[in-house]
């Protein structure tokens, strides 16, 4: 009687090794931005946002010559914070395609009747950026500087020197670096070095944007500090609102403010205004001309405790 045959093992299930797709592997973020520059933090709210007051009589003539070359004629009477005058401008844009709409080298000059001079050099290679301005009264140098600013993935260096003067030895130096640390925060910081007249001087500040698509923060604290919140309405897309603080530790004076931006007719006319904290109320409102190539400005601020009041109106043609 033959032996009976040994059992059959059951077969061993292979191991499976479940390796996500490269379809369910979460996508890498996005590289960060450059964050401009560290001396733009805040700038947007006080040129474009809130009013930028006048008072007397302004006519502005601009009249371009080419695709590269503009002139201008500026007429200001009766203004009680500037000589009246006649100022001759001119503007020459380059070739060099550096942005979607901008291009480089670019020169301005401006002169007027009571002999001051203002020019300004602006050129771009590759990263760098070059910034000269120079002012002029009569046949004396006010002030001079010139700026770099490299522009990194999502960085931004620059390194400012204004009034240098090797013989006396005399420098203002400013070290600035703004770092992208999220796709809405940014931060930096700046170092400014005076030296002159027996005396040195040094300041160190630091600040940062919060950005998103309906609002932004601002802040600067140093020596002279400054805040700000810009807030974008969802349901009125054309009206933006913003308030502000700044103030100064050695003085020990701050200023708030708050005000808003209102764009009626996709830009045919522009309402702002603002109240600040001295009770100085200040409007400003620009109409385009149409069919005319012109707009229409018309200014005011007042004050009842100081009873002052400016008020101003002026063309722009061109």
């Amino acid at each position: 009687m033959s032996a009976p045959s040994p059992p059959i093992a059951s077969p061993v299930p292979p191991v499976v090794v479940h390796t996500p797709s490269p379809q369910a592997s979460s996508p890498e973020s996005p590289p960060l931005k450059n964050p401009g520059e560290y001396e733009e933090i805040g700038k947007k709210t006080k040129e474009s946002i809130l009013p930028s007051s006048f008072d007397g009589c302004k006519l502005v003539l601009q009249k371009g010559l080419s695709q590269h070359f503009q002139t201008s004629h500026t007429v200001t009477l009766g203004s009680s914070s500037a000589p009246s005058q006649w100022q001759f401008g001119a503007t020459y844009v380059g070739h060099n395609k550096v942005g979607e709409n901008d291009f480089r080298p670019v020169l301005l000059g401006d002169v007027g009747t009571t002999g001051n001079f203002t020019g300004v050099f602006l050129h771009q290679y590759k990263n760098l950026k070059l910034r000269i301005n120079a002012q002029t009264q009569g046949s004396k140098w006010v002030g001079y500087q010139g700026t770099a600013d490299y522009l990194g993935q999502d960085y931004t260096g620059s390194l400012t020197l204004a009034n240098p003067d090797v013989i006396s030895g005399s420098v203002i130096a400013v070290a600035q670096y703004l770092q992208s640390i999220t796709s809405r925060l940014s931060l930096g910081t700046e170092l400014l070095i005076q030296k002159g007249g027996g005396m040195e001087l040094g300041a160190l500040s630091v600040g940062g944007t919060y950005k998103t698509s309906s609002w932004e923060a601002a802040a600067k604290v140093g020596m002279q500090w400054y805040l700000s919140y810009v807030q974008k309405i969802p349901n009125v897309k054309e009206l933006t609102l913003v308030a502000e603080c700044e103030g100064s530790l050695m003085s020990g004076e701050t200023v708030s403010a708050i005000g808003y931006r209102y764009d009626v007719g996709n830009g045919s006319a522009t309402f702002k205004g603002k109240v600040d904290s001295k009770w100085t109320i200040g409007a400003l409102i620009e109409k385009r001309l149409d069919p005319l190539p012109a707009n229409l400005l018309l200014s005011g601020q007042l004050n009842h405790i100081n009873n002052e009041a400016k008020f101003g109106v002026g063309f722009m043609i061109g």
